[in-house]
């Protein structure tokens, strides 16, 4: 039976089952006392997510569900739990299936403890393509009422105040937007950030990406919220229910350079839970956002249907309305191009937010990119700036026309796929489908899908794995909607510049790395 809405994102999503709950009254359900309300305070929030107990029959299907997708499916996952040792990036060895074990050992007080528990192990191998999403317990949204900055002042990186939500907390004061933040928690406030971002992240092995991840996105809403998301923003249930953040202030009129202060005041601050719509109790909460329309059985092997699904990505409906909430469900706007005024005349942006291209906005995505680079070129543009920060990724073929469009044409980029019994009746199934994605994957060398079932075996950490033989992928399909080509004859490798604030997943880091490693175009990071 499939019924949570817990899922892992990566090669597949699982939806588990759930438990039958009694129905409760208005007196004893601490669901109905919030519902409806704007916000909620901390522990008010926590005893309606808590209200749903552990179930022991569920944890062990659980369990040994997230174990075979990570042993089938997860290509790191033998490397996670013996890392290499590479300088720069924080690599904690994460033993999966060892830390489910003792998961499943403990005695949890509610189901959302439970599952956060695993949505952590998870999080802590620090691969944004391995989730392990508990939708029903991030429905409620948790902000910090101080959202904080990193900016250099007087040739320090301080933290500051950039806003705050007097919206969630009246007693957040605009006077203090603009201070810096010494200390929170008693801890100096730039080691308990470095330190949150490392160890909470999810994303990154990369300090700085980390870091910049957490203070200097372009949004809050990545879309990526299976992580510990930033400082002052969270899905899932916060740690703890205040922070204390120590501040000064700049005295007025004083420059920054000055480096003159106010008296440094203390500040004790709540995080306040944003409610979500359309529940009245914690019964239809449950049906609302928990249970899954997924009910039936599966004693038989995934049929042709489904397989397509799995694989043109449609069986992301994770949230109480079916729509995917996940990696890959960015909107347009997609890219931007923007001419750089005064003496920067002649530089011209190009900002990608996400390869992640919705089927009705493809036509748009080229347009617009073959668009801007004609309008870059009749404007005299000289230099150009491929901004890529903050870009989660998305179709692989997207980044593909984009190299594509500003070089012509690009090296086979070669890859190869972990196996497992269970890809291996996926592959032969789709071989003979139309329209899978499995079909874009191309071997000069093997037909059909014997370069899948044609295995190699490497060392992974401690263990020998299995890999298909390499493979390219195939854009034909996806080019073939291209009516308007572009040849680019103004712009070389040298007139292009890479710019990221290191959070560049997926597609992203394939069309950076291409760029970079394939065609020289220089790269430099930001943070």
């Amino acid at each position: 039976m499939l019924t949570h809405h817990y899922g892992i994102l990566g090669s597949i999503t699982l939806l588990f089952t759930s438990a039958v709950f009694a129905a409760t009254t208005n007196d004893t359900d601490p669901c109905a006392a919030i519902a409806g309300q704007k916000t909620a305070n901390f522990q008010d929030a926590k005893a309606c997510l808590d209200h749903f107990k552990f179930d022991k029959d569920i944890a062990q299907r659980t369990v040994d569900t997230v174990k075979k997708v990570t042993k089938d499916l997860y290509v790191f996952n033998e490397v996670a739990a013996s890392p290499p040792s590479v300088s720069g990036l924080t690599m904690p060895p994460v033993n999966i299936t060892y830390g489910l074990d003792l998961i499943l050992k403990e005695d949890w007080k509610s189901d959302r403890e439970f599952h956060e528990a695993v949505a952590l192990l998870l999080d802590k191998v620090q691969d944004a393509h391995l989730s392990y999403l508990p939708f029903c317990y991030r429905q409620f949204i948790f902000w910090q009422p101080i959202q904080l900055n990193s900016l250099l002042r007087n040739k320090r990186l301080i933290a500051n105040v950039a806003y705050v939500k007097n919206d969630v907390w009246p007693e957040a004061k605009e006077s203090w937007v603009g201070c810096e933040v010494t200390e929170i928690d008693g801890m100096e406030a730039m080691k308990m950030i470095v330190n949150y971002a490392v160890n909470n992240n999810g994303e990154s092995k990369d300090v700085n990406t980390c870091y910049n991840n957490i203070m200097n996105t372009k949004s809050y809403f990545h879309g990526w919220d299976d992580g510990a998301d930033d400082l002052g923003y969270h899905r899932f249930l916060p740690a703890q229910e205040f922070h204390n953040y120590t501040m000064r202030c700049p005295k007025q009129g004083t420059k920054p350079v000055q480096d003159e202060y106010d008296e440094p005041f203390t500040v004790k601050v709540p995080w306040i839970a944003q409610v979500p719509p359309r529940y009245s109790n914690a019964d239809n909460y449950w049906s609302t956002f928990c249970q899954s329309s997924h009910l039936e059985k599966r004693n038989t092997h995934y049929d042709i249907h489904e397989l397509k699904e799995i694989n043109e990505g449609n069986v992301f409906a994770l949230n109480s309305e079916g729509n995917m909430n996940a990696v890959g469900s960015s909107k347009g706007p997609y890219v931007e191009f923007v001419q750089l005024e005064d003496e920067y005349s002649k530089v011209g942006v190009i900002d990608i937010q996400s390869f992640s291209i919705a089927s009705e906005d493809k036509d748009n995505f080229i347009n617009d990119v073959i668009s801007g680079l004609q309008d870059f070129e009749k404007n005299g543009i000289e230099k150009i700036i491929l901004d890529l920060s903050s870009n989660g990724g998305g179709d692989a073929c997207a980044g593909e026309f984009l190299i594509s469009t500003l070089f012509n044409s690009t090296p086979d980029y070669l890859s190869d796929i972990k196996y497992s019994p269970f890809l291996e009746r996926v592959v032969k199934k789709a071989k003979d489908q139309e329209s899978t994605k499995w079909t874009d994957y191309a071997s000069k060398k093997y037909s059909g899908s014997s370069w899948f079932t044609k295995t190699t075996e490497y060392r992974r950490g401690e263990d020998t794995v299995k890999f298909s033989q390499p493979v390219t992928l195939s854009c034909s399909d996806w080019n073939s909607d291209i009516s308007t080509q572009y040849k680019n004859t103004k712009w070389s490798s040298s007139d292009v510049l890479i710019l990221s604030d290191g959070r560049c997943g997926s597609t992203c880091a394939i069309v950076a790395s291409r760029l970079h490693i394939s065609h020289k175009v220089p790269a430099m990071g930001l943070g």
